[in-house]
């Protein structure tokens, strides 16, 4: 019984305090990863408001890459005090390390397309490419349109004109074209007949323009314009004008929806006959 005393108290002086280090050292690395990503995530939420979209994204970004930074730590800090304390205990742990690495190999083998857009995610989550409410064009061969509804560490939903959900792998998109990153930008076409008095038209489309940057319910979102572009388009017997304006982002719909409003009253005030194409 004496003997069976002093060798736990041996391997608890020895192996035993190793242990506890060990885990120890686990908790604290845990406890300061904590920490820091919650410090980071409070820096980046100081500035969000009800009105500010990109500071709610930039938080929701740090939220994110706190979490699977977090969960990375976390994971090898596990494997590391496993292996740690089997090896304390007096297992043989080559065998492990060896059989670990074969299967890192084997799944890295088959899971390379997993892995590409889980990289994809974390580098499009981590540069800010573009946000959640953002219109974009992505996908293979840039074939799809539509505003971002979630990005996820895997996938990027994309929800285009006609309703249609696209879950689009992070991998996949090579080529991202943001198309309301900073500013949005309406573009209207006004098709009149071609034997209209074009000066006069142009005159009428500006006066429309004009109504619509002082409109109370969307003057606080143009940055710039109205203003008439001139002729865009013949095509058969109509003469096609375009009108632009630069907005906030994703207050476009708001703006084109007034100047479209306008644009019909002006030129129904005044008789102008709409164009018609070949």
């Amino acid at each position: 019984m004496q003997s069976w005393a002093d060798r736990l108290y041996e391997w608890g002086s020895t192996s035993g305090i190793r242990i506890v280090a060990i885990i120890l050292g686990a908790v604290i690395i845990y406890f300061v990863t904590r920490s820091i990503s919650r410090r980071l995530i409070r820096v980046a939420g100081r500035k969000v408001s009800d009105s500010d979209l990109v500071s709610r994204e930039q938080e929701m970004r740090a939220r994110t890459l706190a979490g699977i930074t977090r969960g990375l730590i976390i994971g090898v800090m596990v494997a590391i005090v496993s292996l740690m304390v089997l090896r304390e205990l007096g297992y043989d742990i080559g065998p492990l390390i060896a059989g670990a690495g074969i299967a890192g190999i084997a799944l890295g083998f088959g899971a390379q397309t997993l892995v590409k857009d889980i990289i994809g995610g974390f580098f499009v989550l981590l540069e800010g490419q573009f946000y959640v409410g953002d219109v974009i064009r992505a996908g293979t061969g840039l074939g799809v349109q539509g505003r971002v509804e979630a990005i996820k560490l895997r996938t990027t939903l994309l929800r285009d004109g006609e309703g249609i959900l696209h879950i689009i792998p992070n991998g996949e998109m090579r080529i991202v074209s943001n198309l309301t990153k900073g500013w949005s930008k309406v573009n209207i076409d006004v098709g009149v007949d071609y034997r209209e008095d074009l000066e006069k038209v142009e005159a009428l489309l500006a006066e429309a323009a004009q109504r619509t940057a002082s409109a109370p319910e969307v003057r606080a979102f143009i940055s710039e314009g109205p203003y008439v572009l001139g002729v865009e388009e013949i095509s058969g017997k109509k003469v096609t004008l375009r009108v632009v304006a630069r907005t906030a982002p994703f207050r476009d719909p708001e703006v084109a929806r007034v100047l479209r409003r306008e644009i019909a009253k002006s030129l129904r005030e005044n008789d102008v006959v709409m164009g018609e194409g070949e």
